[in-house]
């Protein structure tokens, strides 16, 4: 999983100091359930991973990326010149909570890498 944040944004700063993160999604594949992933960032330097990554954001999310009225227009351009930072979180313990008729908890590890 990788997210983007600028150089200088707060969370960027804050990731220096301590690489350890959360990320809350929720899924439209599996509507009512959302997941947490507890993991460690690093910056993805390498442009080619920079790439890629662009190509899976704007498969996921279209003309928000591509399109002149999209929201993060340029952002994927952004990311592969290296204007943003693309962080890749590498998984320790992720969990999902589903809150259809009735509630349920998983919690899933990943082995040390």
């Amino acid at each position: 999983m990788c997210f983007t944040t600028g150089g200088q944004e707060r969370k960027a700063r804050d990731l220096e100091h301590d690489p350890r993160c959360v990320l809350t999604i929720g899924t439209n594949t599996l509507p009512g359930v959302d997941v947490v992933i507890e993991g460690v960032v690093s910056v993805v330097d390498d442009r080619s991973r920079r790439e890629r990554a662009v190509a899976d954001f704007e498969r996921k999310y279209g003309t928000h990326l591509t399109g002149p009225v999209g929201p993060w227009y340029r952002l994927g351009e952004a990311v592969i010149v290296g204007d943003v930072r693309l962080y890749r979180v590498a998984p320790m313990v992720g969990f999902a909570f589903g809150g259809l008729p009735a509630s349920s908890q998983t919690r899933y590890t990943w082995p040390s890498r």
